[in-house]
């Protein structure tokens, strides 16, 4: 399980990497998000799996684990839907007028994003499994 805690911990801090450098390629394109969509991508998207990243390593594992897990498929079915299914400015195939390396930057990482929040949310999922049948299996010992 320890090695799950360790690609989850990994998948979280490599995905707000990208998904910092994702958020320059909306500035350089112009593409603004509406206020629903800012407070989804810094709340759920970014603070949550921070929280849970710190309590993952704590006793409160299973938490954390959730918390984790809550975020980082939020986030990939928020990504997918505005990057790959809804047509917007957003989207990879509708991106405003910009040099070309913006537009490959950008598309390159809306797909490692969502590759990462896939990994981050399943691992996170095998933790919080795992975390709990070992703490209900320990709380039946006598």
């Amino acid at each position: 399980m320890k090695l799950a805690t360790v690609l989850v911990t990994i998948s979280v801090l490599a995905h707000h990497i990208i998904a910092y450098h994702h958020g320059t390629q909306h500035t350089l394109l112009g593409i603004e998000m509406a206020a629903w969509q800012t407070g989804f991508i810094n709340g759920v998207i970014l603070i949550l799996p921070v929280l849970g990243l710190g309590l993952l390593w704590t006793r409160w594992r299973t938490v954390g684990a959730y918390a984790v897990m809550t975020g980082m498929l939020g986030a990939l079915v928020f990504g997918i839907v505005h990057h790959y299914l809804v047509m917007s400015p957003d989207h990879i195939s509708r991106l405003p007028a910009a040099e070309p390396h913006v537009h490959g930057v950008f598309i390159w990482t809306a797909a490692a994003i969502a590759m990462l929040e896939g990994v981050a949310g399943m691992s996170a999922a095998y933790v919080a499994a795992a975390s709990r049948k070992f703490n209900l299996g320990a709380s039946h010992v006598v």
